[in-house]
């Protein structure tokens, strides 16, 4: 089932990269907020976009979880989008915390039912972090 799952959202990333461009990208991703899933998600858009800040969010509402993972290029990293800052930031709207390096980082959270605020919360930092509109 595992497999299953990580192979259902490492697809439907591919298929919202296809369609994607930008600086910033971040899904919401159908993987029940399995962790591996989601970061096996992450690999198929970074290898789509490798200079996108990349943040993929997952939520599992009858265990009430949710997961996050994050990735930024050295690029945008200088230009002040840190990986670690941008999940705890959004990490606190779906009632958890998160951290990690400047260029990857992993949070989750309690609330699964705001994962779509989330996704607003994570484009909106960090646009404003790159001073993008």
């Amino acid at each position: 089932a595992a497999g299953a799952g990580r192979d259902r959202a490492v697809s439907v990333a591919r298929e919202l990269a296809e369609k994607d461009e930008g600086l910033v990208i971040v899904y919401e991703i159908p993987a029940d907020a399995d962790r591996s899933a989601l970061l096996s998600a992450l690999d198929a858009v970074r290898a789509r976009h490798p200079q996108a800040a990349i943040m993929l969010i997952s939520g599992q509402e009858i265990e009430n979880k949710v997961s996050i993972v994050s990735s930024v290029p050295p690029a945008l990293i200088e230009r002040g989008l840190k990986a670690g800052d941008w999940v705890r930031e959004v990490s606190l709207v779906v009632g958890g915390k998160g951290g990690g390096r400047p260029d990857a980082a992993q949070g989750g959270g309690t609330e699964a039912r705001k994962t779509g605020e989330a996704v607003a919360a994570a484009q909106k930092f960090a646009k404003g972090k790159l001073g993008i509109s």
